[in-house]
């Protein structure tokens, strides 16, 4: 568990699953997410596969980790982080987030991955972290910059994504140039 001024970072929990069919079956908010709007069921679902094959720790190749971010005021769940620690190496790992549309631009996504970055580089043998952004979602570029990170490449037809090709950002920070 990680704490913040107004979130607490958890792993998921069966009784988060309303809280994440509220933004989970919005399609704005998973426009650009791998999954489709989701019925409660698939969110049952795929919240029961992350509970049973999530990690809390990134020891190999592929240990991922997804953390919902819980109101300290209110228990409601507003959003999640994932971290996949992509090869042990090279110390690399990829990260990313996705906000609840009533919860975007009150600085809690950069509140909680900032905070998941700190605890990924103190308490993992990671020496970068990357974020690969689809170009269409600007926002999150921006709070990758807000983040420290810097843009890397663009790559031009980078990744097939729900039918069609899709350019992507690539954006990552080093241990050494993350503030804490």
């Amino acid at each position: 568990m990680i704490e913040t001024e107004r979130l607490i970072l958890r792993p998921m929990a069966i009784t988060d699953v309303d809280d994440l069919l509220e933004y989970q079956s919005n399609p704005e908010i998973v426009r650009y997410i791998p999954w489709p709007p989701r019925t409660r069921e698939q969110v049952l679902r795929a919240l029961e596969n992350t509970i049973e094959t999530g990690k809390f720790v990134l020891k190999e190749d592929h240990d991922y980790i997804v953390l919902v971010w819980e109101l300290k005021s209110t228990g409601q769940v507003i959003g999640q982080s994932n971290m996949a620690l992509l090869s042990t190496t090279d110390k690399r790992a990829n990260i990313g987030w996705v906000t609840h549309q009533d919860f975007q631009r009150q600085g809690l996504a950069f509140e909680a991955t900032h905070a998941l970055m700190k605890y990924a580089f103190d308490n993992f043998p990671i020496h970068r972290i990357i974020a690969d952004i689809d170009t269409r979602v600007p926002e999150s570029a921006s709070l990758a910059e807000k983040l420290g990170m810097r843009l890397e490449g663009t790559f031009k037809d980078g990744e097939f994504f729900k039918g069609q090709w899709c350019d992507m950002w690539l954006y990552a920070i080093l241990k050494s140039e993350f503030s804490a």
